[in-house]
């Protein structure tokens, strides 16, 4: 199983309760195909660095998962015809990038401890 992590850009004109229900949509697709979801991540509305659809801004969502390669091309056929899916990337992570992340956050746990210990 690899790990990935899948961005996606959803229409800024969602209510929060659309937006929840897309990502929990999601969830359960992601659990049908087999992959874990490690995090997710709402940063939010932001400003679109060009135009999509007429559209200017949009909301922002991370997923880490891990899962079968399979996964790319069923989560494209998901994705590819969702309307409110302005644009999503699924990028797999690599292992030597996996274990930087691990030993930089636990180096940031560890200054944070001594910090508190201080």
């Amino acid at each position: 199983m690899s790990e990935y992590e899948l961005i996606i850009i959803y229409e800024a004109g969602l209510t929060d309760e659309a937006l929840e229900a897309q990502v929990e949509s999601l969830k359960g697709f992601f659990a049908r195909e087999g992959a874990e979801l490690l995090e997710v991540q709402k940063w939010g509305k932001r400003r679109l660095a060009y135009e999509i659809r007429k559209k200017r801004e949009g909301s922002y969502i991370l997923f880490r998962l891990t899962g079968k390669p399979t996964l790319t091309q069923a989560l494209d056929r998901h994705l590819k015809f969702a309307e409110v899916v302005l644009r999503y990337l699924m990028v797999r992570i690599e292992p030597l990038v996996r274990s930087q992340r691990e030993m930089t956050a636990t180096g940031a746990a560890a200054t944070e401890a001594r910090r508190e210990e201080s």
